[in-house]
């Protein structure tokens, strides 16, 4: 199951609302989790259990030991999300699945950058030696040191660095079927902030270098056309185009465009 995010990017005043709120009095017994290679997820609730406070360690990652006030969010009648604000996005960092098939409930950390969730188990010995009262002073240091702000504020140079990163891989995959070279190049004036925070552009600008990949590799006799189709520039427009004009594919899409995968397909097949 992938990591819960909300579908818009979160308002400055939410933002602002999530980091400065105080938490409420605390529950007295605070749950402490831990999943193979060392990795430890503290869950301290407060008493009208709408807040926690929620930290994870032994993990390679900036929220490693960072404390955060966690909003409890129901999502249907199987799952509770503890959500706290990353990157500009309300993101799902612990989760609680209702297992009915096994009588029970199962905690799942989602971390930055991971696809799948990491299970948890529950440690009983932990728990009961865990320190309640260090753990929110430690949430008001790094609170006052603006550390919760930082990893909450939207990077997008980071978020930038990470689509080019996957379109060039989409673009090496094209290049070893096709026996060419593939090069995306993207417009990136035509996608702003909530197009980097919400969508994927790896998926929505890579789509030619994928499709030129199953071509090439599922009909060999396509690798002659697909050599003079190596320079791919995309752009983010009113409606979903493509196009070749010297040697290069233009493509544009937009946000709401349907079907871009078959879409792209058909052009090529048709060249």
């Amino acid at each position: 199951m992938p990591v819960f995010i909300r579908p818009l990017a979160v308002s400055l005043a939410f933002v602002c609302a999530a980091l400065t709120a105080h938490a409420q009095e605390l529950a007295k017994y605070p749950q402490v989790f831990v999943a193979p290679q060392g990795v430890e997820v503290v869950l301290a609730p407060t008493m009208d259990g709408k807040q926690a406070l929620v930290r994870v360690s032994g993990i390679n990652d900036p929220i490693d030991k960072v404390v955060f006030l966690s909003q409890l969010e129901q999502q249907g009648s199987a799952r509770e999300v503890y959500a706290t604000v990353l990157d500009g996005r309300s993101y799902g960092l612990l989760q609680k699945h209702q297992q009915a098939y096994r009588n029970g409930e199962q905690y799942v950390v989602y971390l930055p950058g991971k696809r799948d969730g990491l299970p948890l188990t529950f440690s009983d010995e932990k728990s009961k030696a865990f320190n309640l009262a260090e753990l929110q002073a430690n949430y008001k240091k790094q609170q006052q040191q603006g550390v919760q702000e930082k990893l909450a504020r939207f990077d997008r140079s980071k978020r930038l660095a990470a689509a080019q990163a996957d379109l060039a891989k989409a673009d090496q995959e094209a290049a070893a079927s096709c026996g060419a070279p593939v090069k995306t190049t993207v417009d990136w004036a035509t996608i702003d902030d909530e197009k980097l925070q919400n969508l994927s552009i790896a998926s929505f600008c890579g789509v030619v270098a994928s499709e030129l990949d199953s071509m090439c590799r599922n009909t060999p006799s396509f690798k002659n056309t697909a050599a003079g189709l190596g320079q791919v520039q995309c752009k983010f427009a009113g409606q979903l185009k493509i196009r070749v004009e010297n040697q290069q594919v233009l493509f544009s899409t937009e946000k709401e465009a349907p079907n871009q995968g078959e879409f792209v397909r058909q052009f090529l097949r048709n060249l």
